[in-house]
């Protein structure tokens, strides 16, 4: 079985469970910047843990539950990828938080598109990011992020992501190696092939999901290994103009990016506790 409800006791149909919902899924990129906008998605709206994917493809850990604050006990544990809901906000967040057997990738999107069928989404948003340093050289100004749209959801609401948002539409490319400089394709031309260096199976979730029909958009941000707590918050602020996750604040830019979102207890410790002053003295 691949994906596991918490509730035993759930009809085996599931075709309308999720009828009308928005899927989330956080794919595991450079920088894990889907996975740590995931994070904040999951703690700032305090959503529901249904239930579980256990899939050979992904390689297996356990864990304490890292939404419990330090203060309170815990008892409840978390799997290499876990399925949240929101029913409020008819949202469900697929969060992986180890990477792929070696060879086992493909097997698992071709599953988890098939499960994404199955539940009939209304739309599926991919977070992921990509190597800052395979920009074109019309990346390197400006923002650093893109989205990318497939044609049912290009159709109805594009025009809202490029004229009222704002949002830049990723570049495509005419071939692999990228195009010589002077012919880079423009934001609106979709001849070229879409490129995603450390993107994880976000550009092939991506292209399996148009291949059946569905509305699908991936959202990503041009970034590199390190830090990268402000991109999640960063596209996860981006996101919620869309979706209207959170209430956005409007006292300054600095607050819409950060105010909003409850970071969750286990990003006290990303990069380990504090060491013991006292060993140098």
């Amino acid at each position: 079985m691949f994906y596991i409800p918490c509730n035993k006791t759930k009809v085996k149909d599931h075709s309308k469970e999720w009828n009308g919902y928005s899927l989330v899924v956080a794919a595991v990129s450079v920088g894990n910047v889907g996975q740590l906008a995931a994070d904040l998605i999951v703690s700032t709206l305090e959503m529901t843990n249904v239930g579980y994917i256990y899939d050979e493809s992904i390689l297996p850990v356990v864990g304490n539950n890292p939404y419990s604050a330090v203060s309170h006990s815990s008892c409840s544990l978390v799997t290499g990828c876990e399925v949240y809901e929101c029913t409020e906000k008819q949202l469900v967040v697929v969060l992986q938080r180890t990477p792929f057997v070696k060879g086992k990738r493909s097997g698992f999107r071709k599953r988890l598109v098939k499960w994404i069928k199955e539940h009939n989404f209304n739309q599926v948003v991919i977070l992921t990011s990509s190597f800052s340093h395979e920009r074109l050289d019309s990346q390197l100004d400006g923002s650093q992020f893109r989205f990318l749209t497939s044609p049912s959801m290009e159709s109805t609401i594009g025009d809202l992501f490029r004229n009222k948002l704002k949002w830049k539409q990723l570049e495509r490319r005419p071939s692999f190696p990228a195009a010589p400089s002077g012919v880079e394709n423009n934001n609106n031309d979709q001849t070229g092939v879409v490129y995603i260096p450390g993107g994880g199976i976000a550009k092939t979730l991506f292209t399996d999901c148009c291949s059946l029909d569905m509305n699908v958009i991936v959202l990503l941000l041009f970034c590199a290994e390190g830090d990268n707590a402000w991109h999640a918050k960063h596209l996860v602020t981006l996101l919620n103009q869309w979706l209207a996750l959170v209430p956005i604040s409007s006292n300054s830019e600095y607050q819409q990016t950060t105010g909003n979102w409850k970071i969750p207890p286990s990003w006290r410790l990303t990069f380990g506790s504090a060491f013991d002053p006292t060993l140098y003295h």
